[in-house]
């Protein structure tokens, strides 16, 4: 059986310090870049082209698009926001939403993720807002990870997958809808099933040692 495909292959374009807008300080980064290759017997042979190019924060793991390194703390401009954060945005308030009601917790679970991952600190009644905009606009849980996913590293995938259990455990049940949401988030960022459910495990075992604890 002959077993081909593409796959995309990540290298540094270079390096330098820059004002990381998740730690807040100066720290060191790489510019990296991510070319899709065919691949046969899944190794890398014929390159494809450029399949996308982000900023990865060698302390936090946080990627962004490549003009963060011109970002300037103190001016918090959108257009410096990292794509990867305008995704983790939607995706949590659709997470919220898949199990058909909106409970506080979650709000408030989405909230803290949001202005933790964001630049722009959101309160309750602008979440409202963007709830009814995310509901009127029906965009499908991908619109904005597939755009994304050339530019996120492992982790950066790894961390909205863990906020996104988060948000759906929050209101204290985890239900099929919300797995189900999870598992397209997964598929949206090309991360493989067996990468998902080791997320998944891990994930429940850290919060039956808290109920443990408790």
């Amino acid at each position: 059986m002959i077993i081909f495909g593409t796959r995309g292959v990540k290298s540094t374009m270079s390096e330098g310090h820059f004002n990381c807008p998740q730690c807040e300080i100066e720290t060191p980064y790489r510019h990296r870049k991510v070319t899709r290759f065919f691949t046969l017997y899944f190794i890398p042979l014929i390159p494809l082209g450029k399949a996308g190019e982000f900023v990865e924060c060698t302390s936090c793991k946080g990627t962004f698009i490549p003009k963060v390194i011109d970002y300037n703390k103190d001016k918090k401009s959108d257009a410096f926001l990292s794509e990867y954060e305008k995704a983790m945005k939607h995706s949590m308030v659709l997470i919220m939403l898949a199990d058909g009601r909106i409970d506080e917790e979650e709000m408030l679970a989405v909230q803290k993720i949001i202005n933790k991952y964001g630049h722009n600190d959101i309160t309750l009644d602008e979440l409202e807002v963007y709830v009814e905009e995310v509901q009127t606009k029906q965009e499908d849980i991908s619109t904005y990870l597939r755009k994304v996913t050339p530019s996120l590293n492992e982790h950066g995938k790894e961390v909205i997958i863990k906020c996104a259990l988060a948000v759906a455990a929050s209101d204290g049940s985890i239900d099929k809808s919300e797995i189900y949401m999870i598992e397209r988030m997964a598929t949206a960022m090309e991360m493989s099933s067996t990468h998902l459910k080791g997320i998944m495990a891990e994930v429940n075992e850290k919060r039956q040692e808290t109920f443990s604890s408790n």
